[in-house]
């Protein structure tokens, strides 16, 4: 009877989703892929997505990609990978087949993206092991490791098939973080003493602003003499009119 109750205990605390495989060539895997990463492997979280599904998010350093683009990767030290399956609540949702990782593990990741970001590429086939050894690197389907194509993948093949869907192989990363700060326009106030601070540049508009301003208040004198002139030439009339009359 308690072996009976164990079981079935195991039962309800595990749910396996099988996945069945069939090789398929490295140019009909990366034939509707968003990007390739080689990166290695950082550390792991579970999220709950729906009532029934849950996802893990894999994060990794990206040591090299291509198809992704620059702005996609906010910090190449922190970048997130999902697939499939996962613990919540210590219930364990295993799906067969899908991709698992060592710590610090470099591999080679076929991606798609999603409405989540980007996924492993059909669960564990999107993920290639790279393999040293004394005539250079080789990459191995994690999957299909002893396949006769996908077993043994050349570096040179792997770039051929890279160039031949993004039209370039796997690239540096140019820096550790993208950061797009837009530009903001700012209000610069005078000081009372009507000058700008040194540290400011002053635009176009503000100098052409401020001349207008000047070049009114320069000619506030001359007007002021004209009117006077004017003045003074119709009380002279006045004076001379009124004499006449006498």
């Amino acid at each position: 009877m308690i072996q009976k109750i164990s079981i079935l205990f195991l039962f309800l605390n595990v749910s396996v989703f099988s996945t069945t495989f069939i090789p398929l060539s490295l140019d009909k895997q990366l034939e509707d892929a968003n990007g390739v990463l080689r990166a290695k492997f950082s550390s792991l979280e579970y999220k709950k997505v729906s009532n029934d599904r849950i996802i893990t998010e894999a994060t990794f350093k990206i040591v090299e990609s291509i198809g992704i683009k620059q702005s996609e990767i906010i910090n190449k030290n922190n970048f997130k990978v999902i697939y499939p399956g996962g613990k919540w609540q210590d219930l364990d949702y295993r799906v067969s087949g899908a991709p698992s990782f060592k710590p610090n593990e470099e591999a080679l990741l076929i991606l798609k993206k999603t409405s989540m970001g980007y996924a492993v590429k059909g669960l564990g086939m999107g993920k290639y092991k790279i393999i040293e050894t004394e005539e250079g690197e080789f990459y191995q389907s994690s999957v299909f490791p002893k396949h006769p194509s996908l077993g043994r993948i050349t570096e040179n093949d792997f770039d051929s098939a890279l160039i031949r869907k993004f039209g370039a192989d796997l690239q540096k990363v140019k820096s550790d973080k993208f950061v797009n700060i837009p530009v903001q326009k700012e209000v610069v106030e005078k000081n009372k003493s009507g000058r700008f601070p040194a540290s400011v540049e002053r635009g176009p508009a503000q100098v052409e602003l401020d001349s207008t301003k000047e070049a009114s208040q320069s000619s506030n004198p001359i007007w002021i003499v004209v009117l006077f002139s004017l003045l003074g030439a119709i009380s002279v009339y006045t004076i001379r009119r009124s004499k006449g009359h006498k």
